[in-house]
């Protein structure tokens, strides 16, 4: 979508070329903002959590990993696995 710039006399209803760039750039402005805050929200949580999540991460690899073996040995892990996840949330 293209907008001309209009002289001072004219009366139709296109808006300003800097106008719309304004806005644009606002936009712009609007989503860096969002974005460098989620990133700042990454860190907070890593920092606090990190830890934690480090080793949520360990144990759902692991129970990817095991679900390739037999039914019955992939149940036990499953069943571990529970165990294991209460256990570091409710740390």
């Amino acid at each position: 979508m293209e907008y001309e710039v209009c002289s001072a006399s004219c009366n139709c209803d296109s808006r300003d070329f800097y106008d719309v760039m304004e806005s644009r750039l606002m936009k712009m402005t609007f989503w860096a903002h969002t974005a460098v805050l989620f990133e700042k929200i990454k860190e907070q949580i890593e920092k606090q959590e990190g830890a934690k999540l480090e080793k949520i991460a360990e144990l759902l690899v692991e129970a990817s990993q095991n679900r390739w073996k037999s039914e019955k040995e992939a149940e036990k892990k499953s069943e571990e696995l529970k165990d294991r996840l209460k256990e570091t949330f409710e740390e």
